[in-house]
């Protein structure tokens, strides 16, 4: 595989299905929340929350299911949930830590675009030991926009102080792909539970089975 073009100055990754090996545990905490209403998650309802974050997700889910829960029932009963498993238990992909380490020794800015909670991002990324290679995290929740649009990805550049076109992003969900793509970056897929290879035609300038396969950062 090539090496990444020689602009890149900035990588933005994305987290659960990406650097995270979470996506397993948000299945279990749809099929135990939704097992107590008499409730399955369908395809379809998997697919439409996969990039729009928190909030955005518990108010899908009170309008797809017609559930008697507001929105705010919906997040702290997940957030019990998935709190103690993000600060203990879920683990990155292997690879994740040497790839973070080569793109910091190449002078490259690194942060992360998530539609993830933010207390559940950094409790992650500090029990992996791996939260100091960040300077920035950016929540759908955080920032107001979803990972379908190409805003927030424009927003992470400009906080990072470059130009989108200088930017790498990895992602394992294609509308995310897609997004950081018309903002102007080069794009990495990463063949995650959520990916759909076909869904990237266009739209990926890499693919990937996962970070270790990640195309290296060009010398300077």
């Amino acid at each position: 595989m090539s090496a990444l073009p020689a602009n890149i100055r900035a990588a933005i990754f994305d987290l659960d299905g990406t650097l995270f090996d979470s996506v397993g545990l948000w299945h279990e905490i749809d099929d135990i929340f939704l097992s107590k209403r008499g409730l399955v998650p369908t395809a379809e309802y998997r697919r439409a929350i996969a990039a729009i974050g928190f909030r955005a997700t518990a108010e899908f889910t009170v309008e797809y299911y017609k559930l008697d829960d507001t929105p705010e029932t919906l997040m702290n009963e997940w957030t019990e949930l998935a709190r103690e498993a993000y600060a203990t238990t879920v683990k990155t992909f292997d690879g994740v830590r040497e790839y973070l380490t080569a793109c910091a020794a190449a002078g490259i800015k690194i942060a992360a675009v998530t539609s993830l909670h933010s207390e559940f991002a950094r409790a992650c990324l500090k029990n992996n030991g791996i939260s100091e290679y960040f300077s920035h995290i950016f929540t759908t929740d955080e920032i107001g926009f979803k990972k379908s649009s190409p805003l927030i990805y424009e927003h992470a550049a400009r906080v990072l102080g470059v130009s989108p076109r200088d930017c790498v992003a990895y992602d394992d969900v294609p509308i995310a792909v897609k997004a950081a793509k018309a903002a102007g970056m080069t794009t990495v897929a990463v063949e995650g539970v959520l990916f759909d290879k076909a869904e990237c035609v266009g739209a990926a300038d890499y693919i990937i089975v996962s970070i270790k396969d990640a195309p290296a950062f060009a010398r300077k």
